[in-house]
């Protein structure tokens, strides 16, 4: 929950927007001087229009010094500390190389995927209807998929959109209005972003959405839609629109090329063995596999686990490739699907890397270049939790912080509830009617419940954290005990529930979670920690910022 990690913090490097000449400036011209390092112009115009297009902020003199001072930062921790620990942990190397395989991915879909992708002119007019419908919308921000989820958690129990805005958002703005984006139009902003919210309602917070850059739990203020619109205006705007739609069709396009290259269904497992593998796997909790000594002690690496396309597949080829994956892949083998499908992964990213070096595509500049960029992040990610997670917490500022923000700190709220579900409104007015005359919950649903495992225990679901029960939660919870709530349409089916019995919101004992308060207090402290850092590297280095050239370029539009 607390190690979190974000998109306008040091660590901001977004991919560039191709920009116009800029007037009375010669882009090679420096704009700072970091020790024997300097940035340029055009590096600066490329990292900024990119911010100012995927954040919506509007340009202006503080938020290009933010920029750049984010800049300058990255070339001090990256030149002008000491890095060893991080240049030789394995785990950084194989992050390293996995990186890069993900880069030139990227750039064989962007040639062939994307490149080919058509639009019709039906598709172009109803982008047109949408375009013109205004949404204001605020975000939080968050790298992972645990971070998102762990702000979304605290949003479910009531912690304040504002509050962790200001916790999540090194950029002042963003940090101070909110996460605010102000107005936005069909194609200002990510795809993935825009499709969720556009079906959403004013008031609506989504679940985190997974965008290109990272997830963002989207809140919506406002929606304007213009009804009066001309065929003089579609025109104007055609070509744009055919772009944008472009883009929302990438994903459907990669997954049919896939298609096209591999046959998913062909692929055969041997379940035996691959249960075995995950069960020795989850007990080791561990995706270190350089010496296979337990694993092999487990079950033969020689077996065979998985066949496609007249090749066979051993233990030790999955132990090799669950090896070069990222750790933080380890969380997503539970069950034996998940294994099946880092095989799948496996089997097309070979599939992929092979066309892509077929046709040279690993040699090329621009791939190079992406490449090269996505490297830098990913050691500026590792340098600032390294800061962050060396920074000296005592046991009296984590127990002060414990007890300041204990509900932070507390299990969640409990239900243990009976259900009965049912297809149709009927059905379910007749078995509330029967209830209500006295007849067993428990014999009901078994007899009538289509939810099969907890029909089979008389409708018992167990006792559960309360936002297990989704927008049901608050209607249980206010409910008495041993009293009936429903029929309650849920999705396609009708519910009728009983509340058993509640557990209160308990906290943790402080010795409980103390690691947990104290990422929290760093957490807390991360932005004095890292500008306190760099002052120290900065004592050591001459930096020099072109003030007058900062504040007087011209934004390509």
């Amino acid at each position: 929950m607390f190690g979190m990690k974000f998109k306008f913090s040091i660590i901001l490097s977004i991919i560039s927007i191709v920009s116009s000449s800029l007037p009375g400036k010669e882009k090679n011209e420096i704009v700072a001087t970091v020790g024997t390092h300097s940035i340029s112009l055009n590096q600066f115009e490329e990292r900024y229009s990119g911010y100012l297009f995927y954040s919506g902020v509007k340009d202006n003199l503080t938020v290009r010094q933010s920029i750049l001072n984010n800049m300058v930062n990255e070339l001090l921790l990256r030149y002008y500390d000491n890095n060893k620990n991080i240049l030789n942990d394995p785990e950084y190397k194989k992050e390293s190389e996995w990186t890069k395989n993900q880069a030139l991915l990227a750039f064989l879909k962007d040639r062939e995927i994307y490149a080919k992708i058509s639009v019709s002119e039906e598709e172009i007019r109803d982008a047109f209807v949408m375009v013109n419908k205004k949404i204001a919308a605020r975000h939080l921000f968050a790298e992972t998929e645990e971070e998102a989820d762990n702000l979304y958690e605290l949003l479910k129990i009531g912690v304040d959109f504002n509050y962790l805005a200001r916790q999540t958002f090194s950029d002042s703005v963003l940090r101070n209005n909110g996460g605010y984006l102000g107005y936005f139009s069909w194609g200002n902003m990510d795809p993935a972003f825009e499709e969720a919210a556009y079906s959403m309602k004013i008031g609506e917070i989504s679940k985190p959405v997974k965008t290109e850059y990272g997830y963002s739990i989207i809140k919506i203020d406002d929606i304007i839609s213009d009804p009066l619109l001309t065929e003089t205006q579609f025109l104007n705007k055609k070509h744009q629109l055919e772009r944008l739609i472009k883009i929302s069709k990438k994903k459907p396009s990669e997954i049919e090329y896939i298609n096209r290259i591999i046959d998913r269904d062909k692929v055969s497992f041997n379940d035996e063995v691959l249960n075995k593998f995950l069960s020795a796997f989850l007990t080791e909790n561990s995706n270190s596999f350089n010496e296979f000594e337990k694993l092999k002690s487990a079950l033969n690496p020689e077996s065979a686990c998985a066949e496609y396309n007249g090749s066979t597949y051993k233990v030790s080829d999955l132990m090799n490739w669950i090896n070069e994956l990222p750790s933080s892949y380890d969380e997503r083998i539970k069950t034996l699907d998940d294994l099946k499908n880092i095989i799948k992964g496996f089997f097309i990213q070979e599939k992929l890397l092979q066309i892509a070096r077929r046709k040279g595509y690993d040699k090329d500049p621009e791939l190079l270049k992406t490449s090269a960029k996505m490297e830098d992040n990913l050691f500026l990610e590792h340098k600032n939790r390294e800061i962050v997670d060396n920074s000296q917490v005592s046991d009296s500022e984590a127990l002060e912080f414990y007890r300041k923000n204990v509900d932070l700190f507390s299990r969640e709220k409990e239900l243990n509830v009976q259900e009965i579900i049912l297809q149709d409104p009927d059905s379910s007015q007749v078995i509330i009617k029967r209830l209500k005359h006295g007849e067993e919950f428990g014999r009901l649903a078994k007899e009538y419940s289509i939810r099969k495992w907890s029909a089979e225990n008389g409708g018992e679901m167990g006792f559960a954290p309360v936002s297990k029960f989704g927008m049901l939660k608050d209607t249980l919870w206010n409910s008495e005990i041993g009293s009936l709530v429903g029929p309650i349409k849920v999705q396609d089916y009708y519910g009728i529930f009983k509340v058993l019995g509640k557990i209160n919101q308990k906290p943790f004992e402080f010795s409980e979670i103390k690691e947990k308060v104290v990422s929290a207090v760093r957490l807390e402290k991360r932005k004095p920690v890292m500008e306190n850092y760099l002052k120290e590297i900065q004592k050591k280095i001459n930096v020099q910022i072109n003030q007058e050239l900062l504040r007087t370029f011209i934004v390509a539009s």
